[in-house]
């Protein structure tokens, strides 16, 4: 279920990017060519799912749960394959708990909104008003308010190194971790959307602050207990009647009671699809489940409406959902990963609503597929002509960008070194837009009102301007993929220009010991003399100096190395200590290397050595004077 920090720093990205996993397939008709309205028939929408899971099912590991709600009542659901692989148990829809993941937010989102109806929360508010144990730094003009926090607006940085735990006796109360470790803001609130894990952790704790209540109680008393979620928890180690039925498969191996998340409201639900299927009629119904009421009809309606969007005419965020656009029709959504993937989509005009969460990886888009069939387009949604002008105006969107969930205050922005994200132009009066990593999805656009495009797979794409008319920003959205905001950058500010001069000035220092090496030894041959080193004693202290610190820099990866080949990577408490070590031997080097540049000033001047040896002395000098804002910029240093 955790992620790890090496699946953090290597394939975050791959894990986070809302356009990632590439776009959906067209937008298609039923395969049978009637016209339909949603599923009606119990019988023909299982022999529809199964066919579906045909592929996904030949895998012997597989496991996966399904319900799916309508009119206020479960239509269907279902377990497929194993919870457990290896003793052959069963999927049971209303025993079986899996790890919903990022869905988790959802509850939160709603525990939430439940205090801004009783009037314990103001949406508007600042939200330092409620916190008395520490407050939130004001670097920036606007606060952060409770709905920033809902809506992924607050510009708040995340870490998953922070937030990381061994196990579970590990964890401490949200209170006490927030005050040990308090959000960082690495952003503006309030301008565009960057998806931030910490900052509805943080809403989380909003609900322990004027609640009086943990957050594992609240839910459990206010959200499960009232929904007949008997068989739903937030908490680590899972409660003994609950702890037999957490499907295991799709979890790295990591036994499910060691599982633990210090950013508990955002990610460690573990429910069935039945308690799910509660979760989502309460919803659907404006905030009644049964006879019951978790949210008035005027809260429920105000969670699900839009609070933000890049543009007006683009899917934006509700309180805590997404919005989605298929086929015509608007949906709201959150997916999950981690351990198991989860989506939970809502049509809300429809009343229809499903929860599908699984172990490894379906390779086709079952919302699409679902759409498709339910509720197929009237037409297949092609591209537009683009307008007669663009290719002329095309050079103001082209460059350089980088998505803003990259991390700004944490070792995380280190991802930012394989983010860049190209808009290019075809010539022909449409952009391309290539993201990340290195390029391996493409999605063709077409401009169809200023600053405002339309890509293939029913994506949308816009961009802002400064008061100049120059492109600062662009914004993604569209299908189950979450909206995302991206930064242009500079050519030089490139993240793969960056890694190859972190590259080249690793070599620079791996050199050295082998030139000091290969001159030691014709220093001892017959034709020793010309290039000999200078006897006096700050010529070998600069050369001595020199090795020490390129030593320094060449050892730094190993202990991060040792753990990713050796190390235990369900225990973040290694990691954490390797990239100290490692951190520390950069600081170590970056603070010696300073001198570097006096030794070689000093060598210039008195005359030392051979020419070329002075050369390649200050190419040495150069790199390590230039690692010090090299490593600060990516916050590699521990200060």
């Amino acid at each position: 279920m955790r992620r790890t920090p090496t699946v953090v720093l290597l394939g975050a990205l791959m894990i986070t990017s809302p356009l990632a996993q590439g776009p959906p397939r067209d937008h298609g008709v039923n395969t049978s060519g009637a016209i339909v309205a949603g599923p009606n028939d119990q019988k023909e929408f299982e022999l529809w799912m199964d066919q579906f899971l045909a592929d996904y099912l030949k895998d012997p590991s597989a496991s996966l749960g399904f319900v799916l709600v309508k009119d206020g009542k479960i239509f269907f659901q279902k377990g497929y394959g194993y919870a457990d692989s290896r003793k052959k148990t069963p999927v049971l829809p209303d025993q079986t708990l899996f790890y919903a993941a990022s869905v988790s937010k959802l509850v939160t989102a709603t525990a939430v909104m439940q205090l801004i109806e009783k009037g314990k929360l103001a949406a508007d508010a600042n939200v330092n008003t409620y916190l008395t144990r520490f407050q939130l730094e004001n670097n920036y003009p606007a606060p952060v308010t409770v709905a920033n926090l809902l809506t992924h607006t607050s510009g708040i940085d995340d870490s998953f190194i922070v937030g990381a735990v061994d196990r579970p006796a590990d964890l401490v109360s949200l209170g006490d971790f927030f005050t040990k470790s308090p959000p960082r803001r690495g952003r503006p609130s309030g301008e565009e959307i960057v998806y931030s894990n910490m900052g509805m952790a943080f809403a989380g704790y909003l609900v322990e602050a004027v609640s009086g209540l943990s957050f594992y109680d609240y839910v459990e008393r206010n959200v499960f207990r009232p929904l007949g979620m008997e068989h739903s928890t937030f908490r680590r180690p899972f409660p003994s009647n609950l702890a037999p039925f957490v499907a295991t498969s799709g979890v790295g191996g990591q036994p499910p009671d060691k599982t633990a998340i210090q950013l508990y409201p955002v990610e460690a639900l573990v429910s069935t699809v039945t308690d799910m299927g509660h979760f989502i009629i309460a919803h659907l119904n404006d905030g009644r489940f049964d006879d019951t009421r978790i949210l008035s009809e005027a809260s429920a309606r105000e969670m699900h409406r839009q609070h933000f969007t890049q543009h007006p005419d683009m899917p934006g965020v509700a309180y805590g959902f997404f919005e989605s656009r298929i086929n015509d029709r608007r949906g709201l959504f959150h997916t999950g990963g981690g351990g198991h993937e989860s989506l939970l989509y809502l049509l809300p005009d429809d009343h229809v609503g499903f929860y599908i969460v699984y172990s490894g990886e379906i390779e086709k888009n079952f919302a699409q597929a679902f759409m498709d069939h339910y509720y197929p387009a009237p037409r297949t949604y092609k591209l537009p002509r683009p307008p007669s002008d663009f290719a002329q105006r095309a050079n103001r969107f082209t460059g350089l960008y980088r998505p803003n969930f990259v991390a700004m205050t944490s070792i995380e922005k280190v991802v930012g070194m394989i983010a860049d994200t190209h808009v290019v132009s075809n010539g022909n009066g449409t952009l391309t837009l290539r993201l990340p990593p290195f390029g391996s999805t493409s999605l063709r656009m077409v401009e169809v009102e200023p600053l405002f495009f339309r890509a293939e797979g029913g994506f949308y794409v816009t961009f802002a301007e400064d008061g100049g008319g120059n492109i600062t920003r662009m914004a993604t959205s569209g299908s189950t993929k979450d909206p995302a905001a991206y930064d242009k950058l500079h050519w030089y500010e490139g993240g793969l220009l960056h890694a190859g001069l972190g590259a080249a000035g690793f070599l620079v220092f791996l050199s050295l010991p082998l030139v000091s090496m290969i001159g030691s030894m014709r220093r001892r041959g017959p034709k020793a003399g010309s290039d000999r080193l200078s006897p006096t004693s700050e010529s070998r202290l600069a050369w001595r100096m020199a090795n020490f610190v390129s030593l320094l820099v060449v050892m730094a990866p190993i202990p991060v190395l040792t753990w990713v080949l050796l190390g235990d990577h369900s225990r973040p408490s290694q990691f954490k200590t390797a990239f100290h070590i490692s951190s520390g031997l950069l600081l170590l080097a970056a603070l010696l290397g300073l001198t570097l540049s006096i030794f070689a000033g000093i060598a210039w001047r008195r005359g030392d050595w051979s020419v070329p040896r002075r050369i390649y002395y200050s190419v040495v000098a150069l790199t390590a004077f230039l690692m010090v804002p090299f490593l600060y910029h990516w916050n590699l240093l521990p200060i």
